[in-house]
This record gives structure tokens, C-alpha cells and sequence, in this order.
């Protein structure tokens, strides 16, 4: 982590306070003179070290448990849901801050690290800006985390909606299990009917399971939710409000779902 990241990072935890944001303990931050060689003579120069000290979180990362067999199987559909709708409060909580809306801009199942009854916590804010107002920003930095960034971000323009767009790619993966799908999912339809026939199959195999048509209902929207979020134009984004009205039923789907422009 970059002096100016590290900086960033405490700067934004410390007026941070929400239960899907992980916590800022302390900070520890110096400067030691140490003697290097350099042009054929030894000078002292300035060496930084720092240090952040966060909330302990027993289950590490959401990445974690999505990239091990015998740890995704402990995500049942509840975890799951519990997963993304943390996540989505998390993320609602920073893009409507008072004074600006916060972009976290490296959403990402590693920097979702889970407590002990694994619900969600945003971490790792080193990339983050704070907008003056709502809208787009430009920039001549690209940094993040290829398969989670919007195609706009590789063009140097950030927004809220870049987040929306990482949101949709990992609510595709809490739901799928999988860490890599294709950027085009065509026929979406036929998409969404295959991963719901995986779920029904898992979940009729729970003994004393009775809720199947309610979660596949949930299952669907979170799907479609998803597949709304990952649209490569950013006007044609839910905002992080929009999601949530929709992922509790409450506010209108579309039924034509496209990954169009």
C-alpha cells in the first residue's frame, strides 16, 4: 500500500460508522533514517512504515469461502442473501454520506471480510475517493481489479455507478459459486433457469426443507438484479437504492434484462 493509499484509508475508516464497514482500531505511521548504499558511499534516507490496526474478523474473506469446496459449503441460500444484502447496506451507507458520496472502487469478494456469523463488513478503502457531488469524476489513475471494474473505469471516468457494476459482478458469484463467467450471458433467460435448477436441486435435498418456491423466487431476483448492475452502460445502472427496493421485492422489475449498451 502506497503512502497516499494508506493515507486515504485512514482518513475516510475514521469518519466511517456502519455495521457493513469494517472498523479502524488504530494507525501507526513513522519515519526512520536508515543508511543505504548508493553510488559507491552510504547516505541515510527516509524509510516509512505503517501500519493499520482493524477490527478482528474471524472468517476472513466472502474470496475465501467462494474459492474453497469445504468452506462454500457453509453458505447456505440465507448466508448467501445475508451476504448480499450486508454488502448492498454497506455500500448504500457510503454512497449517500451527507458531504458527498464515497466511491469504495475495489469491490471485490477479498475486500468483504466476514465476522463470526458471517455477515459482511467493506474493506480495504485505499482506492476510495470522496465526490464533491453526485456524478462523474475523471482521472488519469486506473487502478482496481480487472473482471470487477466498469468498462467506463478503463477510460478514467468513476462514479457511483462504478461500484454498482462491481456490486452486480459479486452478487453473480455469492449466487453461481463461480468466480469466472463470460462478460455476455446470452440467452439470459435460459442463463437464469440453469442456475435456478441448481438451486432447486441443492435445496430439496435439505431435510425438512419447505420454503423452495420463496427462495427460488429470491434466487431470480437476485440473479436479475445482478445481471442490471453489470450493464456495460453505466446510465442503465440501478442506484445502490434501486437495488435494494428490488432485491426485497419492493421495487419494479424489468422483465427484458439486457447486457446491451
Amino acid at each position: 500500500m502506497s503512502q497516499k493509499q494508506f493515507e486515504n484509508e485512514v482518513d475516510l475508516l475514521m469518519r466511517l460508522e456502519h455495521p457493513n464497514i469494517v472498523q479502524l482500531v488504530g494507525y501507526c505511521y513513522e519515519i526512520e533514517n536508515e543508511h543505504f548504499p548508493l553510488n559507491g558511499k552510504y547516505v541515510f534516507a527516509g524509510k516509512a512504515e505503517s501500519l493499520l490496526c482493524l477490527e478482528y474478523l474471524p472468517n476472513g474473506s466472502l474470496d475465501e469461502f467462494l474459492s474453497d469446496s469445504d468452506k462454500s459449503s457453509r453458505l447456505d441460500w440465507h448466508t448467501r442473501y445475508k451476504i448480499i444484502e450486508g454488502t448492498c447496506s454497506g455500500l448504500q451507507y457510503l454512497h449517500k454520506q451527507t458531504d458527498g458520496p464515497i466511491i469504495h472502487l475495489d469491490l471485490k469478494p477479498a475486500n468483504l471480510l466476514l465476522n463470526d456469523a458471517l455477515e459482511p463488513k467493506l474493506a480495504d478503502f485505499g482506492l476510495s475517493r470522496l465526490l464533491d457531488q453526485q456524478g462523474t469524476v475523471c482521472t488519469m489513475e486506473v487502478n482496481g481489479t480487472l473482471g470487477y471494474m466498469p468498462p467506463e473505469y478503463l477510460q478514467g471516468i468513476l462514479g457511483t455507478m462504478s461500484d454498482i457494476f462491481s456490486l452486480g459482478v459479486i452478487i453473480l458469484e455469492i449466487v453461481t459459486g463461480e468466480r469466472k463467467y463470460p462478460d455476455n450471458i446470452p440467452p439470459l433467460e435460459e442463463f437464469i433457469e440453469t442456475e435456478l435448477e441448481k438451486w432447486r436441486d441443492t435445496l430439496q435435498k435439505a431435510p425438512g426443507y419447505t420454503s423452495l418456491e420463496i427462495d427460488c423466487l429470491q434466487i431470480r431476483r437476485c440473479i436479475q438484479v445482478g445481471l442490471k448492475c453489470m450493464n456495460p452502460s453505466r446510465a442503465k445502472r440501478p442506484t445502490i437504492t434501486k437495488v435494494i427496493k428490488m432485491l426485497q421485492g419492493l421495487g419494479g422489475m424489468d422483465c427484458n434484462i439486457s447486457n446491451e449498451v
